[in-house]
Formats: C-alpha cells, sequence, structure tokens
C-alpha cells in the first residue's frame, strides 16, 4: 500500500470530525461541552498529524516542520537566519494586505484586541493549521513533489470548499475570523513551506479578526 493512503483516510476522517464538532457541540449536554470543547478540536488537527507523522505515512519536509536544510548546524529547524526574516516579513505583508482588504470591504474594524481572552481564537487557528498542514502534506506526497505552493492552495481549496458546501447543513458561521486567517496562512505556507510560521499566523490573525472586532 502506498505510504499516503493511510494518511489521506487519516486525513479525511480528521477533516469530518472538524466539520462535525460545531453540530456535536450544539447537541451535547451542558456537562459534556466543556470536554468536548477542549478534545475536539486535538481529534481534528493535532493528534492526526502527530500519528500520520510517527507512523511514517507522511515526512517532517512535507509538513513544514522543518527546512530544506533539515537540522544543519547555523539553522533553526532547517531554516538559516535569512529565511526566518524573509519568512517573518511576508507575514507582515500578507497579514497586513490581507487586514486592509477586509477592512477597505467593510467586513473588519480595527479595534484594541483583549489578547487575554483570545485564547480559544488561537488555539482553534493552530488545530486548524494542523489539519491543513496534513491535507498539505499528503497533496505534496502524491502531486507536487517537494513544491508547497500548489499544494498549499489545493488544500486550502478543498478546505474552504468542504466549508462552504457543508454550512447550510451544520449552520457554521463564516467570518474573516476563519477564512482571513487560513487565507493568510496558505499564501505564507506556499512560499516557504514553513508551518510554524504559517501555525503562527495563522493564530495572530484569527485573533485580530475575531468576532467582536467586525463591524
Amino acid at each position: 500500500m502506498s505510504r499516503w493512503i493511510p494518511a489521506l483516510l487519516l486525513g479525511l476522517l480528521a477533516w469530518m470530525a472538524e466539520l462535525a464538532l460545531p453540530a456535536l457541540q450544539r447537541r451535547v449536554p451542558r456537562w459534556g461541552r466543556l470536554p468536548l470543547e477542549i478534545g475536539g478540536p486535538v481529534l481534528a488537527g493535532p493528534l492526526p498529524l502527530g500519528l500520520a507523522l510517527w507512523a511514517g505515512w507522511i515526512s517532517l519536509r512535507e509538513v513544514g516542520l522543518v527546512g530544506p536544510l533539515r537540522l544543519a548546524p547555523g539553522t533553526l529547524f532547517g531554516w538559516p537566519p535569512a529565511d526566518w526574516i524573509r519568512g517573518l516579513g511576508l507575514a507582515g505583508l500578507y497579514g497586513g494586505l490581507t487586514l486592509f482588504a477586509l477592512w477597505s470591504a467593510g467586513l473588519w474594524k480595527p479595534r484594541p484586541v483583549q489578547w487575554s481572552g483570545r485564547l480559544e481564537e488561537a488555539f482553534i487557528a493552530l488545530t486548524r493549521e494542523a489539519l491543513l498542514a496534513l491535507g498539505r502534506a499528503i497533496l505534496i506526497a502524491t502531486l507536487f513533489p517537494q513544491n508547497p505552493l500548489p499544494a498549499a492552495w489545493a488544500a486550502f481549496g478543498i478546505w474552504w470548499g468542504a466549508w462552504r458546501g457543508l454550512e447550510r447543513y451544520l449552520r457554521m458561521e463564516q467570518g474573516p475570523e476563519i477564512w482571513g486567517s487560513a487565507l493568510t496562512a496558505t499564501a505564507l505556507f506556499g512560499l516557504t513551506g514553513h508551518l510554524w510560521l504559517s501555525a503562527a499566523t495563522h493564530a495572530l490573525m484569527a485573533g485580530l479578526l475575531s468576532r467582536s472586532n467586525r463591524q
């Protein structure tokens, strides 16, 4: 069996878990909501990604946890300092462009952010980025070897299309904090193949685009 087939099945299960979480949270008894809110996102992101890595179905490089130089001396997770600086610059650029576009369209209004109350948005963003990382790794391993750019956009397209298609059935509300943060992180990963920066950017954008900041 090809190594990506188990990872693909695991990715589908993780994606289905993420889609089912909003509906489950509305139906479970009150005493079960907190465990579901805490443990549910883990089932849809970090856990399946970790299982795929542990089983060797996908590699650290395909996921974006290490850079092209692996763990060579003078690098941080396989990226030299110049690549980290370039990645941070691209994160600021694409994050700023996303915020400007949403502000121009009237979908977001800048306000001071109370970060202490945004831990939930950051956690959900990180788990969502883990799910997208799993999808990107599968696409890189099968369709776009060693090229994160088309894989990133294909994974985002599949994820976004699924959410849009099932929105009416699961009564999920789409907003800039969901797709705006994922869009920015996708652009960053597509150019850098860097999961650490894309995950941090995803979480930061999710906090900035939280519901209380929308008009």
